[in-house]
């Protein structure tokens, strides 16, 4: 995998930061989450210019199991009795509010190909300990892309949790629409003035887009002709 997004981050000192201590871990051996090949995999799939949504996250899942550089989204062989507890919420409310049946995959990058950014606000973690990756030099990233999308315009901007509500201030207002509720972990949900649980955020979503002149998304998961992009050798070193 290339640079994505040719962004300035990537000559940045905040990114050298970064990579160092990426590299301090994998020479002592310490696993992170994803992997380094894997770790900017939501910007790989989703390019600025076809952006139309973005669901911002927390950070990767600690289990490893589970995380694949595409926030919320694991890979398609996790049988459903093994899902984590935030997809299931997340597939739970988009049954809910879309009306089509739960998957039997948690495989969305089928959402990442109609242009829906899913990105993780902290794109890595140790594994097994949320948060642990939560560096201030990450977030010169993160407000780059939302900077970056935000000036294009035209977009809704989905802020899940209060770990990504820290860059609702990168959003122009008065060229794209927000939505801000919890994250929809278990815990998340049940602790917040705008739950998850009950949000209706994909047809939400979908009529922000059309009050700004743009093509709602089709959000039906299909369980048929599944398949997970695979990620390029990676540079990122």
């Amino acid at each position: 995998m290339r640079y994505p997004w040719n962004l300035n981050y990537w000559k940045s000192g905040e990114w050298q930061v970064v990579n160092e201590r990426l590299h301090d871990m994998e020479r002592d051996h310490e696993r992170y989450n994803p992997d380094r090949g894997s770790l900017f995999k939501a910007l790989q799939l989703t390019k600025p210019e076809d952006c139309k949504v973005v669901i911002l996250g927390q950070d990767p899942y600690p289990d490893p199991r589970y995380s694949t550089g595409v926030a919320f989204s694991i890979p398609k062989d996790v049988e459903a009795k093994d899902f984590p507890p935030t997809l299931n919420t997340l597939l739970q409310e988009y049954s809910a509010d879309t009306g089509y049946p739960i998957p039997s995959h948690g495989n969305l990058e089928q959402w990442t190909k109609m242009g829906v950014l899913l990105w993780n606000v902290i794109p890595s973690c140790r594994t097994g300990r949320s948060l642990s990756h939560d560096w201030n030099e990450y977030s010169y990233l993160t407000k780059e892309i939302l900077t970056r999308l935000s000036t294009q315009g035209g977009i809704v901007f989905a802020f899940l949790g209060t770990v990504a509500k820290r860059y609702l201030n990168d959003v122009d207002l008065t060229k794209n629409s927000v939505l801000a509720t919890s994250h929809p972990s278990p815990r998340g949900s049940l602790n917040s003035r705008n739950p998850f649980v009950g949000s209706r955020i994909f047809t939400a979503i979908n009529d922000h887009l059309v009050n700004m002149g743009q093509t709602p998304i089709s959000w039906e998961l299909k369980d048929e002709g599944i398949s997970e992009t695979p990620v390029q050798g990676s540079n990122l070193v």
